[in-house]
Parts: structure tokens; C-alpha cells; sequence
């Protein structure tokens, strides 16, 4: 029903092979590549970086799951600045590629903003609006667009609904929502549709349990929405990391299954 993947910054580490096969080790199923550099993502587009990435999957048996997407930061403030936003569309669009070629499901679309978590009406119908030029292609080649923000669940319906792609929609994060002010549960319940993707994530940079989020609710949740596919490790490396990795699959796996 589900698969485990970790992002490689929870393993301490670069994203490479040495980083699959840290994670294929400890037992993971895949790895979410944190992608800040625009020359890496020419390379993941390139013959080579397929097949690199291709031999890093076949050899240590975990897969590349899905990008996220550090690029897009550039994105928040220049909302109006058209020349950025076409730069950045441009870039999602070949994040979307990147993320076929390496054989995974989808990229996260970081926004978040502590002071205004949620973006001015005016700003939301430009994003809606970059999104709808972004649907085409992941809905082309199959990949989910999944935005990971600091937004109430309201505005991230009307953007959802707004865009109409069954491909753009929520990158969830169980200790986002409570960062932020809002409900773990209520974010999933309320957003089935548009839940693409899940970050399994714990407060107070908390190994998974050891924090504040209410597993078991969350757990139910996703059951009742009907999720199915990756749960996304963002825990702490720690002082140990494949420790930490070890603890914290275990955890899910009891809790999930």
C-alpha cells in the first residue's frame, strides 16, 4: 500500500549513489533528491544523468521517488516580476522532465512564509495561473506537481481547483500543518483530491512519535482519503543518521504498515 522514501538531507548526505545505497541499505524504498542547483538539473535532463541515476537504482534497490524542487524559492516575492515567473515556470517544467527521466512520481514546489502564510488573493491568481502552464506538461508525462506551502487548506483549494489538473496539487507535511497553526488531520480530510504527495515529518525536529503530531489520527486519515504510494521521510539525520533512519522506519512501518 505504501512506500518509504527519505529525503537525502535527513541522511545527512548529498544526493549521489552514495546516498541510495544508504538508504536502500537501511531499508528505504527510495530517496527525494533536493534539487538547489540549476547545473544539476541540466544534468538529470541529460543521457548521461539518466543513465547514471539509472545505475545508482539498479545497484543499490532504491528508487528515485521524487525531486524536491529548492529551485522554485525563487519564485516567492517576485510574484509580479514577469521575466522571473517565466523563469521559474520554465524551470518547473524541467523539473517535471527531470523527475520522468529518473524514473520517479513527482516535485515538491516549496512557499512558505512565516510572517503572511497565506499569499495575497491577487498573487494566488498568478500562481494559479503559472501552474496552468506547468499542468500540461506533467500531465504529458505523468508526474506530479506538488506544492508544499505555508497556506491555509482554503487557499490551497482555490488554487487546486483553480489550476484543474488532476497532476498539480498539495505536497502534505504532518508537522507543517502544525507549525503553521493549522490541523494535521484537517489538512488531509479536507484536501483528498488534491493530496499528491506526504512528508512524514515530526515538531521540535523530533524523530517520528517523539514530537507533537498525532500519528494514529494521521494515520486514519490517510486511509480515509484514500492515499496510497509514497510516505516521504523529512526527519533529522541527527548525530547518527542511519540510526535515526533505522528508528524512524521502523516507527512508520508499525504505524502504517
Amino acid at each position: 500500500m505504501y512506500l518509504y522514501g527519505i529525503r537525502n538531507a535527513s541522511l545527512n548526505m548529498d544526493w549521489g549513489k552514495d546516498a541510495f545505497a544508504t538508504a536502500g541499505d537501511i531499508g528505504f524504498d527510495g530517496v527525494e533528491i533536493v534539487l538547489r542547483e540549476e547545473e544539476r538539473l541540466d544534468w538529470l535532463l541529460s543521457a548521461a544523468g539518466r543513465e547514471e541515476v539509472g545505475r545508482w537504482v539498479q545497484e543499490t534497490g532504491a528508487q528515485a521517488c521524487s525531486i524536491s524542487f529548492a529551485l522554485f524559492r525563487e519564485y516567492k516575492g517576485n510574484e509580479e516580476d514577469e521575466a522571473v515567473r517565466d523563469r521559474v515556470v520554465d524551470l518547473v517544467q524541467k523539473g517535471i522532465r527531470a523527475c520522468k527521466g529518473m524514473g520517479g512520481v513527482g516535485i515538491l514546489l516549496p512557499y512558505f512564509d512565516a510572517e503572511n502564510l497565506d499569499m495575497s488573493s491577487a498573487h494566488a491568481e498568478l500562481l494559479i495561473e503559472d501552474m496552468k502552464r506547468c499542468a500540461p506538461v506533467a500531465e504529458d508525462e505523468g508526474i506530479k506537481v506538488a506544492l508544499e506551502t505555508s497556506f491555509s487548506p482554503g487557499l490551497l483549494r482555490t488554487i487546486c481547483d483553480g489550476v484543474g489538473s488532476e497532476m498539480v496539487g498539495v505536497y502534505q507535511d504532518t508537522a507543517n500543518a502544525l507549525q503553521y497553526g493549522y490541523d494535521s488531520v484537517d489538512m488531509l480530510v479536507t484536501l483528498p483530491e488534491h493530496t499528491q504527495l506526504i512528508h512524514l515529518k515530526d515538531t521540535r525536529r523530533s524523530d517520528l512519535g517523539e514530537g507533537t503530531v498525532d500519528f494514529p489520527a494521521c494515520r486514519d486519515a490517510i486511509a480515509q482519503i484514500g492515499y496510497e504510494g509514497w510516505l516521504i521521510f523529512e526527519t533529522p539525520g541527527g548525530a547518527d543518521p542511519i540510526a535515526s533512519g533505522k528508528k524512524n522506519l521502523a516507527f512508520a512501518k508499525e504505524m502504517f504498515g
